[in-house]
């Protein structure tokens, strides 16, 4: 009779999932165990810290639509691999975390070592876990472990995508069971995810393409729904149909390339000018797959959107996120896509007054008063450099076949700002929690799912510090990966916020990543001129192996994109 554990990795791959993330520990090195035998159909990433792990997983749901397999033992799931975990939740990414009580010897009850159940003597890891799903269940047998993994599948991609989790008893690692000893019986697990997303009704889509076609000057607020629904086509064919900008929250960014004419850039505090002034002067916002977040609006400011005079269609495949942060004329409760789909079709037939093109043209012309994505610091040859530089290098050498991977802190503020994707899906960000290092882990995920296009990560120093050990884990896998370090030896959004020589612990003497990145094997260049930035660049993103491009970065604060 097989291994439990046998057949939950047959499970993992009947789900189509083909790489799981983890660091062994506890009793999980049981649970990877079946992997090694079924490495043609599933790849073991070892993510060197639970953290990592979890940020790769959380890619893979961003990219794959499936659940990111995270593994590894129960207290440093619940506290390292936190960071990432946090992330998928807060950003609606599907995950599965399968983790353990390490409930030695069956003691539950006595304090074992490093025993997370909960009990007198241990940390309560259910409670934590619960606290960052959608889903967690407790398996103390072969058939609560077997199906508490189909039922976190399902709730990890039913509705709202988002992580959910399974820990298991000790125990369980060593029973031997089969599907037909699985109590209730166990069908296959498609018959449990063959549920359509909510869906837009007839009545809903020729309301809001009423609306949409009696709107003078209407706008589209694309957020990470778009991304997640893969909705990009349905976004810039209705756009195109009526003439209508489309702006983006931070991680919506690229639901359109923003190359196109009708693309505003991103909103918000440090957001586009064309996208912000043309919101304000919007009769209706069509916001899709975005809550309206106070990080996306001026922290609700009254003179950004203003719904008692503006017009508000909603959509978003959580109801509760509908009318959370504004009133809305219209809530519709459905995928993107589908959503837009519907709106599209209903307005076919009623769009033929709409002067699409005139209206293309005025937005050409208010992006171009507004510099839409262009900065005085693009033609900056200050030393150190300035970060406006660095981005528009980037810019310059970027292909729309390229991924790019944005970290956090005050270099991502700038890249969101000022870099002009080239096609709908290009960026990847973090954004639910945000921690720095999220980038630096997940853009390995990025360049193992794309092997044939370039990844290029952009971080500060902060969070590369956070993530070296990533480089070893990119070397080892063989992935040429381009790490931008903006270098400005100062934990740069924290310390904006800081009187001068009150800065505290925000600043520290410069490191050379380039130095650290050769001696681990990977490629290291090290740029202080203007005059080495580009050819650095280009070596780095034609390199064959992992590379590390440290650009010494002026000390610019984010305020002034503001």
């Amino acid at each position: 009779m097989p291994k439990t554990m046998e057949l939950f990795a047959d499970i993992i791959i009947e789900a189509g999932i083909d790489h799981v993330f983890g660091m062994p520990g506890g009793a999980t090195p049981f649970v990877l165990d079946p992997f090694v035998d079924r490495q043609d159909k599933i790849k073991l990433v070892l993510g060197r810290h639970e953290g990592a792990a979890a940020c790769m997983a959380d890619m893979y749901g961003r990219i794959t639509g499936k659940p990111g397999v995270l593994i590894g033992q129960g207290a440093w799931i619940g506290s390292n691999g936190a960071f990432g975990i946090l992330e998928a939740f807060l950003a609606g990414s599907p995950m599965l975390v399968v983790t353990d009580f390490s409930d030695y010897a069956g003691l539950i009850q006595h304090g074992p070592y490093q025993n997370a159940s909960g009990d007198y003597g241990s940390i309560d890891l259910p409670n934590i876990m619960r606290s960052m799903t959608k889903y967690t269940t407790i398996a103390s047998n072969a058939s609560e472990f077997i199906h508490g993994v189909q039922l976190a599948i399902k709730h990890a991609t039913t509705g709202r995508p988002g992580p959910a989790c399974v820990i298991i008893r000790f125990n369980v690692v060593g029973e031997e069971t089969d599907r037909e000893h699985i109590a209730p019986k166990l069908y296959p697990l498609q018959g449990h995810l063959n549920v359509a997303p909510a869906c837009i009704s007839p009545h809903d889509a020729q309301r809001a393409a009423e609306l949409l076609v009696s709107a003078q000057r209407p706008v589209l607020i694309a957020g990470r729904g778009v991304h997640a629904a893969r909705a990009h086509a349905e976004v810039e064919k209705l756009a195109e149909l009526i003439g209508m900008p489309v702006a983006t929250s931070y991680m919506g960014k690229s639901a359109i390339a923003e190359t196109h004419d009708l693309a505003l850039g991103i909103m918000g505090i440090i957001g586009q000018k064309a996208a912000n002034d043309w919101i304000v002067g919007a009769d209706v916002i069509l916001a899709v797959g975005t809550c309206l977040a106070p990080d996306n609006t001026k922290m609700l400011s009254p003179f950004f959107i203003q719904p008692d005079k503006q017009k508000i269609i909603q959509i978003d495949l959580e109801p509760r996120n509908i009318g959370w942060t504004y009133p809305v004329e219209l809530g519709i409760t459905s995928d993107a896509k589908a959503a837009l789909m519907a709106i599209r079709g209903e307005i076919k037939g009623k769009a033929q007054g709409i002067d699409s093109k005139g209206r293309v043209a005025e937005i050409r012309k208010f992006k171009a008063e507004r510099n839409c994505f262009q900065s005085e610091m693009f033609a900056s040859d200050a030393v150190p450099i300035s970060p406006g530089r660095i981005v528009h290098a980037v810019n310059e050498i970027i292909a729309p076949e390229d991924i790019l991977v944005l970290d956090a802190g005050n270099n991502r503020m700038f890249f969101a700002n000022l870099f002009q994707s080239k096609k709908a899906g290009q960026v990847y960000a973090a954004g639910g929690a945000a921690g720095m290092g999220w980038g630096v882990a997940a853009a390995i995920t990025a360049q193992l799912l794309n092997p044939r296009r370039r990844v290029i990560c952009e971080a500060g120093d902060g969070g590369m510090f956070m993530m070296l050990h990533c480089l070893e884990t990119a070397r080892q896998y063989g992935l040429p990966i381009t790490y931008v370090v903006l270098n400005n030896a100062t934990l740069g959004n924290v310390s904006d916020f800081l009187a001068p020589g009150r800065k505290g612990m925000t600043e520290y003497s410069e490191p050379d990543f380039s130095v650290i990145a050769n001696a681990m094997g990977c490629l290291g260049i090290k740029v202080r001129t203007i005059a080495e930035l580009a050819p650095a660049l280009k070596e780095a993103v034609a390199s064959d192996r992992p590379a590390v491009v440290d650009i010494t970065t002026a000390p610019t604060p984010h305020f002034v994109l503001m």
